[in-house]
């Protein structure tokens, strides 16, 4: 018979310890397969992502409906119909700023809607790209109060595939 001290370990207790060990990085390996074929998914099956919008000036003046199709982290494209929703004389305009991630803009080009009271104009096909990718189109949409300070408003919307 073999004696053991009070601290001494049985003598399987290393092979226990491996089997063990083995079976918790299975169990870690199988895991991290599971999240890497989720992601890789994803990205593989991203397809365009559409998204209907809307909204108007501060003083009504001004409102826009349309959609927003993302296809890709870089690159948007939208069709946007924009409407002189008062009888007040002044014009109506809206425009893209374009946000690449932390203080990083440009401004797309302001559309402008003279046509009056009631009436709309649709942009088709509008585009945006930056091959450093795009965090988040914001439109601006505002009435031209003349004489005074432009009515406006911004709607920023985010980019699913960026960053």
């Amino acid at each position: 018979m073999i004696e053991r001290g009070l601290f001494s370990r049985p003598a399987d207790h290393e092979g226990i310890v491996m089997r063990v060990r083995s079976r918790v990085v299975a169990c870690l390996v199988s895991m991290f397969m599971m999240l890497a074929l989720t992601f890789v998914g994803a990205g593989s099956a991203a397809a365009d992502q559409s998204k209907s919008i809307s909204g108007k000036s501060p003083d009504g003046g001004a409102s826009f409906s349309g959609t927003l199709t993302w296809t890709g982290r870089g690159s948007f494209k939208a069709d946007i119909t924009l409407k002189d929703a008062k009888c007040d004389g002044n014009p109506v305009y809206f425009y893209f700023i374009i946000n690449k991630g932390w203080t990083s803009e440009w401004q797309g080009k302001r559309r402008d809607n003279n046509e009056g009271c009631g009436k709309t104009i649709t942009w088709k096909g509008i585009a945006g790209s930056d091959s450093n990718g795009i965090f988040g189109p914001t439109l601006r949409v505002c009435t031209d109060i003349r004489p005074g300070l432009d009515s406006c408003k911004e709607y920023a919307y985010d980019n699913p595939y960026f960053p």
